[in-house]
């Protein structure tokens, strides 16, 4: 595959996918990076994040050639929507596989390319129905530029909600806390950065090689490709991991408001957001206002607010219901947030109700 570097020259890469499946018995060492490239994509964002990930396979090697790093490598693969030869905004042509492609089974991370001819695609409709199919199963996807408003075009975020009966289960909570994330799609996708700065798209495959080998590896991979500019790209690299870790925390808010009815640990939400319980408790505070164990617990006092004003069901029922164990933990739970018991409270909102009448 040939291809123009961030340097503006011309550089020959293989490209050949993998197969879709590893041997019986062994795993998949490397990690497929997928990039969406359409009519009039922009050739040196796309070989900029080409170049960065062929010079990272090439700082993972080990000195000695006999041996096998254990971190993986990647492999990279051109993508359309339906596959076959793509022109870029300066009339190189590239070869592609299809979106639907076996090789997308095991993506672990999806590039969608910006340029002008994002105007164009985004209205493609076979492009935001097969995007939107396999969107779900990648891990991390990255708009680059325009290549932000073919995200959008294929409505994402609204395509992978919560199940109707998961999103069900969060509104029952009803608390402006509860609900502000809960359009936020299951899986991360990431508007990374805004690429007016043409190392945007440099610090956005940095990003993903830091995550995997750590910034040491990311920093030398920099210097390879654009001497000296680390510490632009730090400061880019350090932006996106900051959304990523809001994203982390917004999911295990989600997971919370969705699974109130059982017990929850630290440990469970934490590993829900792929953090430690350190970090988790403190960043979770930080972004929600409450801790997870107030967070929770606020989840579940709307839960039982909400059944006992429209319901006749007993309290003990209804503590069952929310996760509070019974009547007597519910009890305390009202008592120490509300000040009255939940059938004061129950009362009380009825008499509400019949003088508005």
């Amino acid at each position: 595959m040939v291809y123009a570097n961030g340097t503006g020259r011309l550089q020959v890469v293989r490209t050949a996918a993998a197969p879709d499946t590893p041997p019986a018995g062994t795993a998949r060492a490397e990690k497929r990076i997928g990039i969406l490239i359409f009519e009039e994509f922009s050739l040196v964002e796309v070989s900029s994040i080409s170049e960065v990930f062929s010079l990272a396979n090439q700082v993972r090697l080990p000195a000695d050639a006999g041996e096998r790093t254990e971190t993986p490598n990647y492999a990279l693969l051109f993508l359309s929507s339906e596959g076959g030869s793509v022109a870029s905004s300066c009339s190189m042509r590239i070869w592609t596989e299809s979106l639907e492609s076996h090789w997308m089974n095991e993506c672990d991370a999806l590039f969608i390319a910006g340029g002008a001819g994002a105007r164009h695609a985004r209205h493609d409709l076979a492009l935001r129905k097969r995007l939107g199919r396999v969107a779900p199963r990648i891990p991390f996807i990255k708009a680059i530029g325009e290549g932000a408003h073919i995200l959008a075009a294929a409505n994402l975020a609204a395509q992978n909600r919560p199940s109707d009966h998961a999103r069900a289960a969060a509104m029952r909570a009803l608390s402006p806390v509860a609900t502000s994330t809960l359009s936020n799609p299951l899986f991360i996708v990431e508007q990374t950065l805004t690429l007016d700065d043409p190392k945007g798209p440099i610090a956005a495959a940095l990003s993903i090689i830091k995550r995997d080998h750590g910034a040491a590896v990311a920093r030398e991979v920099s210097e390879w490709s654009i001497p000296g500019a680390w510490q632009k790209l730090a400061t880019l690299l350090d932006d996106a991991d900051a959304g990523g870790v809001r994203q982390k925390i917004e999911m295990a808010a989600r997971w919370i408001r969705e699974n109130y009815v059982r017990p929850i640990s630290i440990t469970d939400a934490a590993r829900v957001a792929a953090m430690s319980e350190r970090n988790f408790l403190r960043r979770f505070k930080a972004q929600m206002g409450l801790t997870p164990s107030e967070y929770l617990l606020r989840a579940r006092l709307d839960a039982s607010c909400v059944l006992l004003a429209a319901t006749d069901l007993p309290v003990d029922k209804i503590a069952r219901r929310c996760g509070a164990g019974s009547g007597d933990g519910l009890a305390k739970i009202f008592r120490k947030r509300l000040s009255i018991s939940p059938t004061e409270y129950r009362r009380a909102d009825r008499h509400k109700k019949d003088d508005g009448s």
